[in-house]
């Protein structure tokens, strides 16, 4: 009943437009590590966090769709490094096959803490009364840092048949799902080169699908985080041609959601979770942004244990998205692909963001962190 529930909805919710990434599987219960030690992050964060002390309650089973992107990194460290045990926490991983289908347990309250991408699928199920929230940043576009890639057909980019916006007239673009992030990013590559989505052929496509088309020439340029560029240019046939921080600064391309159930009946496990979630956010800047050796070898190592990118030359020069390591979202790059909904995807319903976004958790995490330096 369950999953059928959540196999009803999900149709309905992917139909109002939400992407699909990853491959499916069963879930997958976290492993656990000592429970009487906690390794702190690395870098300047090392020595200087503050926690609260540890919760006396039970430990706390919290459920948390994945996807399968590099930003999942961030749940990997804290179950490896012990956070997750430390506040008493136990982890449950479900994998989906579609970002829909994550927000679509998550608005059922079938899981806990699910991902979700800014869209029109997840504005007009809030306007319909589902009350699960925005909580944090988990992958947005920063400068250097891009959050989705446009990786095209190498033979296209060889040739020279596609070296500017201008070039992507008339080709097929695949995306996850229109009325996401990823179309907000296509519409803006395209508009750079003075063409409109209805200069292009779009279509929507499962990330690990992507790879395989531009091999086969049924594609021309996938639309995609990581790992899922990497991967295609891995199997050969696949260049990565362009990233969304420059196409759409500061967008907050995934963001982590609660669910309405997670929120009013175990808000001190919400806040925990934070707490957590952070830790983990810090170790991936550590990693990714300021290049710590140590952190940036165990993240990798964790990408190739834990994702098909093996290559480790290739994982070397992964592009990955931006986490705030505070949970901030970029409020004006939220609303300006709300707008980019209304205006070009026939968004009509009237949400107020600020009752999309509760950031009291990440501001309580961060009071027991301190600011990240």
């Amino acid at each position: 009943m369950r999953h059928e529930a959540i196999r009803l909805l999900g149709m309905l919710l992917l139909v109002a437009g939400i992407g699909s990434a990853g491959l499916a599987s069963a879930p997958v219960a976290a492993s656990s590590v000592g429970r009487d030690t906690l390794a702190a992050p690395l870098g300047a964060a090392a020595g200087q966090i503050q926690l609260p002390p540890r919760p006396e309650r039970p430990v706390a089973r919290v459920s948390i769709g994945i996807i399968g992107t590099t930003s999942d990194v961030t749940f990997y460290a804290a179950e490896e490094k012990g956070w997750f045990d430390y506040m008493r926490i136990e982890p449950v991983y479900e994998r989906f096959d579609s970002g829909g289908r994550n927000f679509t347990a998550l608005a059922t309250n079938q899981i806990d803490v699910g991902i979700g991408s800014p869209s029109v699928g997840l504005y007009n199920a809030i306007a319909r009364g589902v009350t699960a929230k925005i909580v944090a940043d988990r992958a947005s576009a920063r400068q250097g840092h891009d959050a989705y890639l446009l990786f095209a057909r190498k033979d296209l980019v060889d040739s020279g048949a596609l070296r500017d916006f201008a070039d992507l007239r008339g080709k097929r673009i695949a995306e996850a799902a229109t009325g996401t992030t990823a179309d907000v990013v296509v519409g803006r590559a395209l508009e750079r080169g003075g063409l409109t989505l209805a200069d292009a052929e779009i279509v929507e496509m499962p990330y690990p699908d992507m790879a395989a088309a531009l091999a086969t020439a049924a594609i021309d340029v996938g639309v995609a985080p990581e790992p899922s560029a990497s991967l295609a240019v891995q199997r050969g046939g696949a260049v990565l041609w362009r990233g969304s921080a420059d196409l759409a600064p500061g967008q907050a391309a995934s963001t982590m959601m609660y669910s309405s159930q997670f929120i009013t009946q175990q808000p001190d496990v919400a806040r925990d979770f934070m707490v957590v979630f952070l830790l983990g956010a810090r170790f991936y800047n550590d990693a990714f942004m300021k290049r710590d050796p140590q952190a940036l070898g165990e993240a990798l190592d964790m990408l190739a244990r834990r994702t098909g990118l093996t290559d480790r030359d290739l994982l070397q020069r992964i592009q990955v998205a931006y986490i705030d390591p505070d949970g901030a979202l970029d409020r004006q790059a939220l609303a300006a692909d709300y707008q980019w909904f209304r205006q070009h995807r026939g968004l009509t319903a009237d949400v107020d963001l600020n009752q999309v976004v509760d950031d009291s958790f990440a501001r309580y995490a961060v009071s027991v962190l301190g600011a990240y330096r």
